[in-house]
């Protein structure tokens, strides 16, 4: 892996905190050659931050960490900028990346956005009983595609930049729990698809009858319910992930289109998008960042790939890199890679394989060095580790190590 690229991750946070030149600095010191820089976060995290001076703070949700502009054409959606970081941090950055030989990423998070969704509530994914979404934005919706697209073009046309890196490109509007308790996989599985205006028509375009899906998911929404909650929630370990949902699609194999088509509706869009950034920077890479292909996610939302509409085979053609966010120990990280790594193969594309791990909360330095050989023994062509914010120094010298160390050995 000696000319692998190895990522750093940040939020805004630590670069306004610390200072773009000691993020990049270390960056450089790690080994580290290219960085993601978060430009849009959907939810607003908190974070706890032991080298900033103001060690806890909330991200904000749903607006843009760089001076963005009031409106973008072709969306009736409206950006916001932020406002807890009086410089523009990104200008900061990719000055300072330029002086150490780093090149700068954006990170853009797409289809899930709280406060876009909860502001622009026609815009927002709609469930098989027509209420919308909170949290998740259409994939479908022109409005929402177009907003994506504007913002990956304006801070590709005012930064000079590696790349974007499309991040929350999934929909899954249900959870596996909720107020009420533990939700099963079948009703879990017809709520979290969208069926608005602009999917319906889009799927009676792609020669898809998805109002026939809705009817028949209503069916099994309503089926599904006859069983108490109580008795959900007393079966809750045994109702995890994907259970049941392997033999409904071989039953109703109506539903199995319908999680393919959604996955080719992401990748047409990824196409697209990234021949708007070229059209701006022609050497610019487009990433897309996934789930771990067997684990669930990390996040909140627990996705599963098939409810997320995600394909590491069928987004390889569309993007020049594929993220695999693995937080998970290096046994998961390792299982989850070697998946990875095959269905980029199978696709038969051309597309960087980076491998996500975690330098934070439960994973200790001591576990860096295994968790990135695990990555690297099942086909990963680049590391990735986040992130930058919460980095002890500890932790900057057991990524330093690790990754000196694999370079060396290469």
């Amino acid at each position: 892996m000696t000319d692998a690229k190895w990522y750093g991750i940040s939020f805004p946070a630590i670069v306004d905190g610390v200072g773009a030149d000691q993020v990049m600095a270390e960056a450089a010191d790690m080994g580290l050659t290219d960085h993601l820089l978060c430009a849009i976060i959907y939810s607003g995290y908190r974070l706890v931050m032991p080298r900033h001076p103001c060690q806890v703070y909330q991200l904000e949700e749903g607006v843009a960490f760089y001076p963005c502009a009031e409106s973008y054409a072709g969306t009736d959606m409206r950006p916001l900028a932020t406002r807890d970081f009086a410089d523009d941090v990104f200008a900061a950055a990719a000055e300072a990346a330029a002086r150490r030989g780093v090149r700068l990423h954006a990170w853009l998070c797409c289809f899930a956005n709280r406060r876009l969704a909860t502001t622009y509530p026609s815009n927002a994914a709609q469930n098989l009983y027509g209420s919308r979404d909170r949290m998740f934005l259409c994939f479908n919706n022109p409005n929402v595609t177009g907003f994506c697209v504007a913002m990956a073009r304006e801070l590709m046309g005012r930064y000079p930049l590696a790349g974007i890196m499309a991040d929350k490109i999934p929909q899954a509007q249900m959870e596996a729990t909720t107020l009420a308790g533990h939700v099963d996989p079948l009703l879990r599985l017809c709520a979290s698809i969208c069926f608005c205006e602009h999917c319906l028509n889009q799927a009676k375009r792609d020669g898809l009858d998805l109002g026939e899906a809705r009817r028949r998911a209503l069916e099994i929404a309503d089926a599904s319910r006859k069983v108490g909650q109580h008795v959900r929630s007393a079966l809750a370990d045994d109702l995890r992930g994907d259970t049941e949902v392997p033999l409904f699609l071989l039953e109703e194999p109506l539903f199995a289109q319908v999680l393919r088509w959604r996955m080719h509706c992401v990748s047409r869009f990824l196409s697209e998008l990234r021949e708007e950034i070229r059209s701006v920077r022609p050497e610019a890479q487009l990433g897309a960042c996934l789930v771990p292909p067997v684990k669930v996610g990390h996040d909140f939302t627990v996705p599963r790939a098939f409810l997320s509409a995600e394909s590491y085979r069928i987004f390889a053609p569309s993007v020049d890199a594929l993220h695999a966010v693995i937080h998970w120990e290096p046994w998961a990280i390792e299982y989850d890679t070697r998946r990875a790594r095959d269905q980029v193969d199978a696709s038969g594309a051309a597309c960087e394989l980076c491998v996500h791990t975690p330098a934070y909360g439960r994973f200790a330095p001591e576990q860096v060095g295994s968790m990135v050989a695990a990555a690297r023994r099942q086909g990963a062509d680049s590391i990735a580790f986040f992130c930058h914010d919460f980095l002890d120094e500890r932790m900057i010298e057991a990524v330093r190590q690790a990754v000196h160390c694999t370079k060396s050995a290469s």
